[in-house]
């Protein structure tokens, strides 16, 4: 895929997962989902991934849950709503459910799609 059909794919995904994210943030999103760990998941994946973790590491504590203590899978869990709540408000619809099953950011679970 070319780097300009790449970019309108993300575009493209970013507006359907989560139609009003703040240009900032969709700025942000729009970065980490071309990130070379990504590049090899189809659009729609890398911006699930790369809105999660913006999300995660931007709008909660998850790192001052880290640096408590916690395991990953703990912090994760106790930001979950938290993160639902920031992804609703951009006209998103990830669950905390969807979002405490999703992959780590280098998307290993989806490289068979």
């Amino acid at each position: 895929m070319s780097k300009i059909k790449r970019q309108r794919a993300i575009s493209d995904a970013l507006g359907t997962l989560i139609p009003h994210v703040p240009f900032l943030d969709a700025s942000e999103i729009r970065i980490k989902a071309n990130q070379q760990h990504l590049r090899h998941l189809p659009a729609h994946i890398a911006v699930f991934l790369a809105t999660t973790s913006y999300v995660r590491h931007q709008y909660t504590d998850y790192d001052d849950l880290l640096r408590e203590g916690l395991d990953r899978d703990a912090a994760r869990y106790c930001v979950a709503d938290e993160m639902e709540a920031t992804i609703t408000s951009w006209g998103g619809s990830i669950t905390a459910e969807e979002l405490l099953a999703a992959p780590n950011e280098s998307g290993e679970q989806y490289q068979s799609l």
